[in-house]
Order: structure tokens, then sequence, then C-alpha cells
């Protein structure tokens, strides 16, 4: 502490001392005018301040000469900086220059020489051994990064609007491209993009308010070095602090996306998945617990604690869970969409999860399901309810009666739906949402938790909620990663029973193909061979089936080969199932095609369409030609004249 103070009162000897030999070199005389006394104040000021952030005196009794020249240098530039800043921003312009900046030149090479005096007296400062330099990439947001120039140049426009009341730039391009030049070298030294400064806000404004600094005070210094009086100082200044607010609230919004966005996003394929249960801390699925004894059954504490939420909900529960072999220790009840507070639970231990708080607050759907199937041992049930977006629809038509009701679901199913979907929107959406109260299908909710090793036992319709419960059957699905964008490939039996791609516009909701079995089970086959009521599939999905719009991209199959222009359908394996086995061997000897026997001959039950199948095979495996051109002339004929679609 007294070192320091010693150094801080050498230091102000040094500039009381350059600034009595400038003086001298410029009038001859030291009888210091009123005017030039001012200017000694704030140079005392810059210096003061400046050396005080730089902790200048702490810093350089530990430094080499040489890094503590560089201290010297660079501090003695941030006072011609910030001393140009305080005469431009008080409109002091009539101090002359030379005793401006002479003082702070010959100040800087006074400080230099007694730095080597001090090195000299003192010794060479002992050196522990040098580290070796580890190499750090800087990740930079270019987004942000253009983003930020063009903050800029707007508050620039705004600022000349509000002081000329048009955009009248005729005498204000300099000031513009001095701006822009000054954000940029400032932008590139405070490393002001790195995207590690985004882990918080407070971390992110730092390096944007030493930018602003920056960029004011070199503005003034190039204003009153090169005399630029032309320039306004409202025009020039008044941008930096409304781009500093501007870019704030970007900043605020990147940090959200970033911390409930992106970081650790969720699963979507079976290689995550896989890398998952992989880890050190999941390998308690393997090995689950065994069922433990019920002592005190769990039926009377869920009775208590969901009379107080919704009666109904325990009347659903107890008509799918047997809670009698359920024990109330193993039985947890939560209301929350933070999934860390799962943590609680043992792995492999919980025979029932019922968590009251709607799904559509959780971030990340797999990650969620996967935690409470680690803990959940074989068999267990997870209980949890969502928003659909059928429930979201009721609620706005039981709300708001009319057309209102309809423009207000509009809005929302574009905010909660859309914007969560598209690229640039969907980091817009979490950085203001967090990720919360997305609205979500009733196929993908189900469909997640297939994917993630669940069956689900039942769902029902309560308080305008869709209540779901899932027992936990087996490990995470390994064989097929979901679809989840506009194109889709599926898996399909080929020629020879060989495993083909094949490619369609989606017209179901993500996770829909975890689901055939699902939906087999309790929407049966209607005519057709479609399932009846099948929910998977979207509103816009049933008019591009109709359209035959899905099924462009299969031209592309086409032209490979794994397609012929007529032929058997190509079905997944779980479809195929559904056949007689002789029916299936029969199947694989021909190759699967664009137009299917079905709308040459127009079955109805499953049974009709396998025998439409086979007479198509035999007839192809007779006289392939002749069968592909009378069944391609009826389907073509089915199609265009009767009107006959694919759904």
């Amino acid at each position: 502490m007294k070192r320091s103070f010693f150094l801080i009162c050498a230091d102000l000897l040094l500039l009381l001392l350059a600034f009595g030999l400038t003086h001298m070199l410029r009038y001859g005389h030291i009888n210091i005018s009123e005017s030039n006394y001012h200017l000694l104040k704030f140079q005392i000021l810059a210096w003061l301040a400046v050396s005080l952030v730089a902790r200048k005196y702490s810093r350089i009794p530990n430094l080499s000469f040489i890094t503590g020249t560089g201290l010297l240098l660079k501090t003695g530039i941030a006072i011609l900086f910030f001393l140009s800043l305080v005469i431009v921003g008080l409109q002091m312009m009539y101090f002359p220059r030379t005793m401006a900046y002479g003082v702070i030149i010959i100040f800087l090479i006074l400080e230099t020489a007694g730095l080597a005096l001090y090195q000299w007296v003192r010794g060479p400062v002992p050196h522990p051994g040098r580290l070796p330099v580890k190499s750090v990439a800087v990740s930079t947001s270019f987004s942000l990064f253009f983003l930020g120039g063009a903050l800029l140049v707007t508050a620039f426009f705004l600022i000349n609007y509000f002081k000329w009341g048009r955009f009248y730039l005729a005498f204000s391009y300099d000031a513009l491209i001095i701006l822009l030049g000054l954000w940029l070298l400032s932008s590139l030294i405070t490393r002001k993009f790195n995207r590690d400064n985004f882990d918080d806000f407070f971390s992110a404004l730092g390096p944007s308010i030493k930018t602003a600094l920056f960029m004011a005070a070199g503005l003034a210094f190039l204003i009153y070095f090169l005399r630029l009086e032309s320039i306004s100082r409202s025009q020039a200044l008044g941008p930096i602090p409304l781009s500093l607010a501007m870019e704030s609230l970007v900043f605020v919004l990147y940090v959200n996306y970033r911390r409930h966005g992106r970081i650790n996003g969720d699963l979507y394929d079976t290689q995550q998945v896989q890398a998952l249960l992989n880890s050190e801390e999941d390998r308690t699925l393997l090995n689950p617990a065994p069922d433990c004894p019920v002592n005190n059954p769990a039926e009377d504490k869920l009775r208590q604690a969901l009379y107080v939420f919704d009666p109904r909900i325990f009347e659903f529960i107890n008509a799918h869970v047997d809670l009698k072999k359920v024990d109330r220790c193993d039985c947890s009840l939560f209301s929350t969409d933070n999934m860390l507070n799962l943590n609680i639970l043992e792995p492999g231990q919980a025979g029932l999860i019922v968590n009251l708080h709607k799904l559509n607050d959780i971030r990340w759907f797999n990650r969620y399901f996967l935690l409470c199937h680690e803990k959940l041992r074989p068999g267990g049930c997870l209980v949890g309810k969502a928003h659909t977006i059928s429930t979201h629809r009721d609620y706005f038509r039981a709300k708001y009666q009319g057309f209102s009701g309809a423009i207000f679901y509009g809005l929302s199913f574009i905010w909660g739906r859309v914007f969560p979907k598209l690229p640039w929107l969907q980091k817009f959406y979490f950085a203001v949402t967090k990720g919360k109260d997305r609205m979500v299908s009733r196929a993908e909710i189900l469909g997640r938790l297939c994917f993630c090793g669940f069956e689900i036992v039942a769902e029902e319709e309560i308080g305008q909620r869709l209540f779901f419960i899932a027992r936990k059957i087996k490990r995470p699905s390994m064989n097929q990663n979901p679809t989840y964008g506009p194109l889709i490939r599926l898996k399909r039996i080929g020629l020879g029973g060989k495993p083909i791609t094949v490619y369609k516009f989606r017209t179901m909701h993500p996770f829909s193909e975890y689901l055939q079995k699902y939906v087999y089970e309790n929407c049966k086959l209607e005519k057709g061979g479609k399932f009846k009521d099948d929910f998977r599939i979207t509103g816009w999905g049933k008019f591009m089936r109709r359209a035959w719009l899905d099924e462009l991209p299969m031209l592309y199959n086409w032209l490979r080969g794994d397609l012929g222009l007529v032929g058997v359908r190509p079905l997944s394996r779980q479809y195929l199932e559904l056949y007689t086995p002789e029916h299936r061997e029969l199947h694989s000897k021909v190759k699967p095609g664009l137009l299917p026997p079905f709308y040459a001959d127009l079955p109805v039950t499953l049974e009709e369409i396998m025998d439409s199948e086979r007479r198509y095979i035999e007839a192809y495996l007779q006289k392939p030609v002749r069968t592909q051109a009378r069944y391609f002339l009826k389907c073509l004929y089915n199609i265009v004249v009767k009107r006959k679609r694919s759904a």
C-alpha cells in the first residue's frame, strides 16, 4: 500500500513536470494562464481515472521493463482518448492541441525513463519460470457481429432523424464512417462478440460498455485532433449510448437462448440415446433394482394429495394403475418443470412418478422422459399432463366466442407452434420464453414416450389438459431415428425382403412412427387398409395426401430403381406383420411400386387388400409386361376419372 502511494505521488510529479516543460517549450515561460490551468485539471483527472482503472501502480512493480512499458503505453493512449472526450463533450475546443497532447507524450517519455531507473535500482524481477502458452480458440458469433454493426447504423440514423426531423446526411457520412471504424477496432480489441462472454448477461455487458467508452473516446480524439468542427457532437456521440441500449436488449435475448434453447439440447437420434445410456451415471438402467414388497400402498396418499388438484386425476390413475401394488415410499408426486428435481430419486427404484406440471414448460422432452425412465423400475409408470394443440383449441373456443376465439387461437398457434419450429424464429422464441408454454401435438408426446422406452397405458382429457399414463417396458429405441423435418425417410421392405429407404413429405406429427402399434390397437383399420381416426396425421397432411403431394419425393426412389411404376405397396415391417406368413413371402418376390394394385381393384378390408396383391403378384410373375400395362391403365382410370386418392 505504501509503495503504491509512493508511485502515485511520483507519477503525479512527473505529470506536473511534463506540463511545465511543454508550457516552457510553447510559450517560453511558466506563467500559466487560466485556460491552461483548467486544462491541467482535466489532464490530472484523466490520468488518475485511467491509472486507477488499469491498476497501474499495483501491477508495475511486478512487471519486467518491456511489459511495464507496454502498460504505460496503453494507459498513455487511454489518457489521450478520454482527455479528448472531456474536451469535446464540454465543447472546449479552444484548448491548444500542443498543450493537451504534448503534455501526455512528454509525460509518457518521463514515465518510461522513471520505470527504467526504478528497474535499475530494484534489480531484475525474479521470474518463477515460464508457463507453457495454452492456445485458446476464440469462438466469435458472426450473427451477433453483423447485428451489432446494423444496430449502430440504425442508432446513427435515428439520432440523425431526431435532430433534423429527416434522414439528412449531407454532412454526416464522415461521422458514420469514423464510428464504424472505431466500432470494428474496439470490438476486436475487447472480443465483444466472443461466445464465451454470453454465459450470463453481465459478462456480455462488460465488453460492450468498454467498447462504447473506447468508441466515444476515440471519436472525441479524432474530432479534437483533426479539428472536425463540422461534425455534430450529438450526431457523432449520440448513437453510441443508443446502440449500447439496443445491444443490451439483444444480449438479454441471446443469453436466454444459449441457456434455455441451445446448450445441452434434446436428444433426437438413437446414437445420442445410446451414448446417454452408456454414460456412467446411467448404468443403473442396465441392472435395475428388484421389486420391493408393498407394506403401505400408495392409494390413500395419492387420493388425499390429488383431491386438492382435481379428484378426476386420481380416478384416472386408479383406473389404470394398481395402486395397491405400489408402495407409498415408491410413489413420487411432483409439480415441477425443472428436471433436476427428479434427481432426489434413486435410479431404478420408483414405482410411480406423477408430475402435475404441464409438459409444455419442460425444455427438453426426451431428456425428461429418459430421466424418468432411469428413475422407474421395470413396469413402473409415469403420469403427466400436457396442453396439446386440440386442448389449446378447445380452451380458446370456450374462453372466446365466435370469430375472436379463432383469431386468438391462430395467434397463439403461430407463437407457440410455428415459432419454435423455424430456425431463426426459434432462437427468438426461446430467448423470450425460455422454452415455456410451447404448443405440442398429442401424437408427438405419445410418440416421444414410445421412443424413450415406454408403452402408452391410457390417456384422457381432464380440465382441458391431456393426462397420460406410460409404463416402462423396454430400453429406449435403438432401431431408427425419429423423423423431424419436412422431408422424411421411411424404412420399408423392398424386393427380396431387403430394407429400402422411401422419401416422402411429412404428413404426420413428429415421432408418429413409434405409435404404429398403439394406433393399430386403438384405431383399427378402415376401408382401404388405412387406420381409422388416425390422430397422427396433421390437417395440412390430409390435404397433401388427397392431392398426392406427399408422394412426390418417391419419384426419386423410382429413378434409383428402389420402386417400380406399378407394384405392391412399400410397407413398414410393423404393417407387414399384419399379413399372413404366406403372403409376406409372396410379397417379397416383386418390387414395390408407386401405383399399388389397390387403385386397380379398390379393395375394402385387409383380406381384400391381400387378395388384390396376390392376384397382381401371380399375374406379374407369369406375364410381367402385360400385367404392368393393364394395372397402370386401370389405376390411372380410377385416379383420374373416379377421383380415388391415397387418403
